[in-house]
């Protein structure tokens, strides 16, 4: 499993610190509304293109008019999905839920039985029976022709300021998003990579920051032939 670690841990960079900002750049939008789920768009695309082995599945599915994957690695019986750490945080608070959040279901279906020492680590909001969850999670999964059952849930979340990627962790929780194992991933980044996307960011924000804070000699010649004028 610690190639499909590095493999994430990869595509989230390069998918984040170049793909990401290559489209924010291309797009030159005034404002920035779609670009949290773009994040998203850009991640499991960069995924498609790397996890070709017949060893790995991406399985769709869709919550309303949001799509999500799911990576599944067939040799260590794994499945995983990708999402911030703000956002795994902020899940299992909310109590205003009228059906579960994807990830309650599927802890429930596959890691109530994860010995977690019984730490809730993060607050839980609103919970459901057990054939809400069962019944939600045959919903995602449907059209996999797959035995879930011996599989066990990760879930890998990244902390994302400034264009760069802070933070980033492998999870795996119990059934009520209690902490079991949390291990950084960062330093399974190809270093060459980083570094060179990196110093290409900086360089683009630095050209940024100059076009932005050129002076515009046109409207300051203007302004004072005007104020000549005035006052002359």
């Amino acid at each position: 499993m610690k190639k499909l670690k590095e493999i994430i841990a990869n595509v989230i960079v390069e998918a984040l610190e170049q793909d990401f900002l290559d489209c924010k750049y291309k797009l030159n939008l005034d404002t920035h509304n779609c670009f949290g789920g773009l994040k998203s768009d850009v991640i499991n695309t960069k995924l498609r293109e790397v996890l070709t082995s017949e060893n790995y599945i991406i399985h769709k599915f869709k919550r309303y008019a949001w799509e999500g994957r799911f990576i599944l690695d067939l040799e260590s019986k794994s499945l995983v999905s990708i999402t911030s750490i703000s956002n795994l945080n902020r899940i299992p608070k909310d109590k205003n839920r009228r059906v579960p959040h994807y990830m309650q279901s599927i802890l429930y279906y596959l890691n109530s039985e994860i010995d977690t020492n019984k730490q809730i680590s993060f607050d839980l909001g609103k919970t459901f029976n057990p054939d809400v969850y069962e019944q939600d999670f045959k919903n995602i999964f449907s059209g996999l022709d797959i035995n879930l059952s011996d599989f066990t849930y990760y879930v890998v979340a990244y902390d994302y300021k400034a264009n760069k990627i802070n933070e980033m962790n492998w999870y795996l929780l119990g059934n009520e998003f209690n902490i079991a194992k949390k291990e950084s991933i960062m330093n399974l980044i190809n270093p060459d990579f980083i570094n060179l996307t990196r110093l290409e960011n900086d360089f683009s924000d630095e050209l940024t920051e100059i076009a932005e804070n050129k002076p515009n000699k046109g409207i300051k010649l203007g302004l004072k032939e005007k104020n000549v004028k005035k006052h002359g």
